[in-house]
């Protein structure tokens, strides 16, 4: 079975590392409060590694307005222990101890709407088969967010959107990066 994006209606969203770590660290800009964070703004000791990509300006704007558009669409974020310890592994405590905020998140989520039968067969389709050029590591994401019932997996990643067609040809999951979600979401701001 194949499935299109077309198909997919985001409800729940799995956050990978990456992006978790863009919204941690600009999180200010990201939720509305503060104005599009510069290089400049930063020490030369820590810059966010969002702010030094060519494209970090469009993630950035992209996340932003996906969590706009969430104050009325009501998504499930969602963060998994794999990713936990992703998070921990960089050893930055402030961006750790938010991953476990949106972890509490997560676990309220899966409690209120469990996942769905379906799910853990999601996974075990993805378990057991090649997936093009997929990591290990991001298997096991991929993985976690097939488990637990997520649409859509959010990454700022390079290759792994790549391999969105391949993951697609297994299950209804769609790897995107925010400017393609924000561009699957954007026609339906008249409906909010």
């Amino acid at each position: 079975m194949s499935f299109s994006p077309d198909d997919i209606i985001p409800s729940r969203i799995y956050l990978d590392t990456g992006t978790f770590q863009a919204i941690a660290d600009c999180g200010g800009y990201v939720f509305g409060e503060d104005s599009l964070p510069k290089l400049e703004d930063y020490s030369s000791k820590y810059v966010p590694q969002v702010i030094k990509r060519p494209d970090g300006e469009d993630i950035l704007r992209c996340l932003r307005a996906i969590f706009a558009f969430n104050n009325r669409a009501h998504f499930d974020w969602i963060v998994s222990p794999a990713s936990l310890a992703e998070i921990d592994a960089a050893g930055v405590f402030e961006r750790s101890r938010y991953a476990r905020d949106v972890f509490a998140h997560t676990n309220a989520c899966l409690l209120d709407s469990p996942p769905s039968a379906t799910a853990t067969a999601m996974a075990e389709l993805l378990e057991g088969r090649a997936l093009g050029n997929i990591s290990e590591k991001d298997r096991k994401l991929l993985i976690e967010a097939a488990a637990t019932d997520c649409d859509v997996f959010l990454t700022i990643e390079k290759r792994l959107p790549k391999q969105a067609g391949v993951i697609l040809k297994q299950i209804p999951l769609l790897v995107a990066t925010p400017t393609t979600l924000w561009a699957k979401l954007r026609p339906h701001l008249r409906g909010l």
